[in-house]
């Protein structure tokens, strides 16, 4: 590995990172030193808690075969709970425990596959680690209250996971992760009447809800999915507190996560399409968070009203028309100390024509390490511009980010969005892209500013959806059924196939193009029968 890149990598991580990773790296040798084993008797009486009705999981178990992912496994005797054949994404999975609040699992299976884990966990690797522990914390306690389940060796095991979590809480990786450990304990908290868990709770969620909550309400890692995943876990909580106040009552932290969630759901509706689906910006693929209408009725459930939202922090805006919506990405590619599920996409877009989409952003289909992965996060997977084979930002090793783009906003108004980035300025190259809606046509102007006689050899990327099909390719245009692409200033026009994601392992081919130029190219998206 070269040692520029690592520096860029590490250069913005915060110093809590930092001194979490030595620490934890000394503490767990030492503990394998001296043979240090977690303990797993520690015995606190559970009580069943009440809740009102939340979004159920997506059915993942049937007849002893799991399914994650879009992935398949059948187990004849026993789980092996340390599976990876299929990656560690989907071992995880198998240990997050989600189909317990699948809407079909009965008590009895469910109690079985619990005693199944509970009887090997002391063995495991992937079950031990604190992310698993903290979403498998949740669904079991929401499993025993709704079925009033009263079992002695399922409290041991899962305070004794609690004890576990509290030892490892990922101030390592922050983000996401940090905010599922501190959701988990306070279900556990609650559950156990745990006033230390509670605690530790609230350290987390006071300061991290707030960190990781833009002003315009995204969550901070800007991938519409997460976004979801995480609201979900706010309206759980919220669900959790309000319908449990004899066990704890905290009006500040309830408050919190009213107001957290009332700023997400607002905009999670700002940035959706007519149809309730939302971009696959960054890390964003289909089947995984909960929808946007189930979410919506959950807070309607719950008596939340989402804010009025309009899009400013997060970097996404939307134009267009009642025929045609727009959704464009000027801001950054999410936190510099965790880039994870960056992509290197600035100044990228997509679009729905006549409610049907049609230029979009491909999505993952992967988080496991290798050539899928990085095409799928590199600038030619998106639709903007890469100048000769480089990205703008340095996105590798599956979650990491060297250099990053920075992104200026020029002009913001409500059909004409002008911005630039500077992830070409090594070698003094900045790319500058306007884009200007007008009664059914969407005027893109791409600029690379660079020193007067320099060549700039660039490529522009289009995206088309898998149901675009492509009925005339001429000189200077591509025509669809539903719209033409025009482009001036170009030099070649390729069409491509890629496979664009409906999921984990889901991919159909579909076509893209691809555009060289240099330093300008003016592209008219022209959308037929825009008024019908």
């Amino acid at each position: 590995m070269k040692l520029g890149l690592l520096y860029r990598t590490l250069k913005d991580l915060k110093l809590k990172q930092i001194v979490y990773r030595g620490y934890y790296a000394f503490r767990n040798k030492y503990r394998r030193y001296v043979n240090h084993k977690p303990l797993y008797n520690l015995y606190r009486k559970g009580k069943p808690l009440n809740f009102s009705p939340y979004i159920p999981n997506n059915a993942s178990y049937n007849a002893n075969t799991f399914t994650f992912l879009n992935q398949s496994v059948s187990f004849k005797n026993e789980v092996d709970w340390d599976y990876m054949d299929n990656g560690k994404l989907w071992c995880y999975n198998l240990n997050y425990f989600d189909f317990l609040n699948q809407p079909d699992m009965p008590e009895p299976i469910g109690k079985a596959l619990m005693f199944l884990l509970i009887d090997k966990l002391p063995t495991l690797q992937n079950a031990n680690e604190p992310y698993p522990i903290s979403l498998r914390g949740i669904n079991w306690v929401k499993f025993v209250s709704k079925h009033n389940i009263e079992s002695k060796t399922i409290d041991r095991y899962l305070f004794s996971q609690y004890r576990i979590l509290m030892d490892n809480i990922e101030w390592h990786l922050l983000g996401n992760h940090l905010l599922e450990n501190g959701f988990s304990l306070l279900f556990g908290a609650y559950y156990f009447k745990g006033s230390e868990m509670l605690m530790e709770s609230k350290r987390i969620l006071f300061h991290e809800l707030v960190e990781q909550t833009c002003n315009d309400g995204a969550h901070f890692e800007l991938s519409p999915m997460y976004h979801r995943i995480i609201l979900n876990r706010v309206l759980d909580c919220y669900n959790l507190m309000i319908n449990n106040r004899e066990v704890f009552e905290d009006s500040a932290l309830e408050n919190l996560l009213l107001t957290t969630a009332e700023k997400m759901l607002g905009w999670m509706n700002a940035l959706k399409f007519r149809d309730e689906t939302q971009p696959h910006f960054n890390d964003s693929t289909n089947g995984i968070a909960a929808e946007i209408t189930q979410l919506n009725e959950y807070a309607n459930e719950l008596k939340i009203k989402a804010e009025t939202t309009e899009l400013s922090d997060s970097g996404y805006r939307k134009m267009g028309d009642e025929y045609n919506e727009i959704f464009v990405d000027v801001g950054p590619i999410g936190p510099s100390y965790i880039p994870g599920h960056a992509h290197s996409d600035s100044l990228s877009f997509v679009m729905c024509v006549n409610g049907k989409c049609a230029f979009v952003d491909p999505g993952i289909s992967t988080y496991s390490k290798g050539k899928t992965r990085s095409v799928e996060r590199s600038t030619m997977f998106h639709n903007t511009v890469r100048l000769l084979n480089f990205d703008q930002s340095e996105v590798w090793g599956g979650f990491r980010v060297g250099r990053k783009a920075n992104t200026r906003i020029i002009e913001d108004a409500p059909n004409v969005i002008v911005a630039e980035h500077d992830g070409y300025k090594r070698w003094n190259v900045f790319h500058k892209r306007a884009w200007n809606y007008e009664s059914g046509r969407l005027f893109i102007d791409d600029k690379l500013k660079a020193a007067k006689n320099a060549r700039v050899k660039c490529s522009a990327f289009y995206h088309f959806h898998p149901e675009v099909e492509i009925i005339d390719i001429k000189e200077d245009k591509i025509v669809t059924k539903d719209f033409t692409v025009k482009f001036q200033g170009f030099k070649d026009i390729r069409v491509i196939n890629y496979p664009y994601s409906f999921g984990y392992n889901l991919t159909k081919n579909a076509k893209k193009i691809e555009i060289t130029f240099e330093r300008n190219l003016k592209t008219i998206i022209e959308v037929e029968k825009a008024n019908s």
